[in-house]
């Protein structure tokens, strides 16, 4: 299958050369297992549209007044099972009881076309397994994969670089198993289709999809960045943060709810903190392609619900037909929660402010999105933004019933704008902070490993002086030697140890002074035991030369010259230390290169009025 991924525009670029040649008609074999061109699923995908229009515009349209003549009958097969499922859901809410026997005496002729409809999707059966750089890149010649960014059940994401365009992109791909199934060719291209036309600077866009072989993928905008769950995981997520994130997460939401297109998957995992300060969510639409939920219990089969259950509206928990874009308002609330609190709503859970120091009112807007029935709920993600920022900017006065109004561009415009810098401001001081944090524990990296390798030579001492003193206690200067060699290991593994520990409890997700604070005791017990432990070696050298059997010496030609130049570089070395202790720039560099280089990242961090 030829394809150009260098495409412009986020056009869908693919062309299939798989025809339908020499076409039977053979009842006996499922639809699934029929191979389509991108071409004719799009047309399939146009006719279904617009049989979905007739029927929200209340037209009632019949099945029949939908199948052309100019088509194949492989491709009638499957318009006419995508057709049905449609006819039943619309039905359905109708409250009508349409049922298999209904569509076969209507349809005779295409009895395995109706079983296999109301048979439901087939889902991968076995694990899926991320084809390595190497294999995609045979599949992908215009594009340079460079690495596996991560993998799961229903997928992988890999960076990449479309040399044509000259951009880095991210390439999604699906399990092979989905490529087996023409009913999952349609509903990919019906709703990739959709997701290609989202542009918003909150929702990662969709450049190009299609599918190689058995492969589909999407070829999406790479964010430079982390997910929402790395910075909740970390702890470095202040309440002030979540309220400058939500209204851009209520921007995407709402923009994806107006051209009708719901998440169903929003979770931490699927909100994007790009290094620029930007919030976007990924996966729209991804869960419905995998596996409409929506679908009637009777055709789907599987009974398969899509979604994160700790993320899920409770109506999306018990299957029910017809859920809406309050779903996502209810996910959206659980993410919201957690980013105030670090918990999830789960059972009795306590309002946020009982857990954070927050604005009180900040509870009403969090328990609105959590209410178990949908009209409970706020029911525009747009009312959630305008209360937050509401609370943010400080307005005192209570919050006004948030009723659904008509859009008015100018005015959501100098809404959204009046905050906009302000929020992109405190995303970037968000990552900013991370980043510059990340820098501090990478100071600190050195002094911990240096702490390791003196914790093994005071292995390897122990080991030593307990070798030369152990099967030698008869002997004076052998136990006397093995003796000191022993007790200085143990010293070196307990400053070792002891600084370890406080290198540990430096935790970057707390205040600066804290921080600072346990730095200050990093480099405070390094100045006390650090260097006396160091001079020391003026005279342990020698004892640890007679543990390692060379007793001459102990010969007084070698032994004395080395007692005096060993206690004068002693002597010598604690006075010009008790000299540098008074001076602050020796302190620092007495205390560790390493404590010094991780202050100097936090006086970086308090210049930029990050806290």
């Amino acid at each position: 299958m030829p394809h150009d991924l260098d495409a412009p525009n986020g056009r869908l670029n693919v062309v299939c050369i798989s025809s339908v040649k020499n076409v039977t008609r053979n009842c006996s074999m499922s639809i699934r297992q029929k191979k389509l061109p991108i071409a004719t699923l799009e047309r399939i995908d146009d006719l279904c549209a617009e049989f979905e229009r007739k029927w929200q515009s209340d037209q009632s349209p019949s099945i029949e007044s939908a199948l052309t003549e100019d088509i194949s009958p492989d491709e009638r097969d499957v318009l006419l099972a995508e057709l049905i499922v449609l006819d039943v859901d619309y039905r359905r809410r109708r409250s009508e009881s349409p049922n298999e026997q209904d569509y076969l005496d209507r349809f005779p002729d295409n009895v395995s076309v109706i079983r296999d409809a109301f048979r439901g999707n087939d889902q991968p059966k076995r694990a899926f397994l991320p084809p390595s750089v190497e294999q995609l890149s045979e599949q992908f010649p215009s594009l340079q994969i460079t690495e596996l960014l991560g993998a799961g059940g229903m997928g992988a994401v890999y960076k990449a670089r479309q040399e044509g365009l000259d951009r880095v992109v991210a390439l999604k791909i699906l399990p092979e198993e989905f490529g087996h199934d023409v009913k999952f060719a349609l509903r990919f291209t019906r709703e990739a289709r959709t997701l290609a036309k989202l542009n918003h600077p909150n929702i990662v866009s969709v450049y190009e999809f299609g599918h190689v072989d058995d492969t589909y993928y999407f070829l999406m905008e790479y964010v430079d960045g982390s997910t929402l769950r790395d910075v909740v995981a970390a702890g470095q997520l202040a309440p002030a943060h979540a309220l400058a994130i939500v209204p851009h997460l209520c921007d995407a939401l709402q923009y994806a709810h107006d051209n009708g297109v719901i998440h169903r998957d929003i979770k931490p995992e699927n909100i994007l903190m790009a290094v620029d300060g930007s919030v976007k969510i990924a996966d729209f639409g991804l869960s419905r392609i995998l596996g409409d939920q929506d679908q009637p219990s009777a055709l789907t089969g599987t009974h398969q619900i899509m979604g994160t259950p700790r993320y899920m509206a409770p109506e999306q928990l018990e299957g029910a037909r017809g859920v809406d874009h309050r779903a996502d308002i209810y996910s959206l609330g659980v993410v919201f929660y957690e980013m105030l609190t670090g918990e999830l709503p789960i059972g009795r859970f306590a309002v946020p402010s009982k857990k954070v120091q927050i604005d009180v009112r900040l509870d009403d807007v969090v328990l609105r999105t959590l209410e178990k029935e949908p009209q409970r709920r706020y029911q525009r993600a747009s009312q959630i933004k305008s209360d937050v920022q509401s609370i943010a900017s400080g307005d005192r006065a209570a919050l006004a019933p948030t009723q659904v109004m008509p859009s008015d561009p100018q005015r959501d415009h100098a809404h959204s704008s009046s905050g906009a810098h302000d929020q992109e401001l405190a995303g970037r001081l968000l990552l900013t902070r991370r980043q510059l944090m990340e820098r501090v524990e990478s100071s600190l990296r050195p002094l911990f490993a240096g702490q390791v390798l003196q914790i093994f030579v005071g292995v390897a001492l122990i080991a030593l002086g307990a070798y030369c003193w152990a099967p030698n206690t008869h002997v004076p200067h052998r136990l006397f030697s093995g003796v000191i060699v022993h007790v200085y290991g143990l010293l070196l593994i307990i400053v070792a140890a002891n600084v370890l520990v406080r290198i540990k409890r430096v935790d970057t997700s707390q205040p600066i002074n804290e921080i600072r604070e346990r730095l200050n005791a990093v480099r405070s017990f390094s100045l006390r035991v650090g260097p006396i432990i160091g001079i020391a070696w003026w005279l342990i050298w020698i004892p640890v030369v007679v543990a390692a059997g060379f007793d001459s010496i102990l010969h007084p030609n070698s032994l004395y010259p080395s007692l005096i130049l060993g206690v004068i570089g002693l002597v010598g070395s604690c006075g010009l230390y008790a000299m540098a202790m008074k001076s602050e720039p020796w302190r620092q560099k007495l205390g560790g290169r390493s404590v010094t280089n991780a202050e100097r990242e936090l006086a970086e961090i308090e210049q930029t009025n990050i806290r």
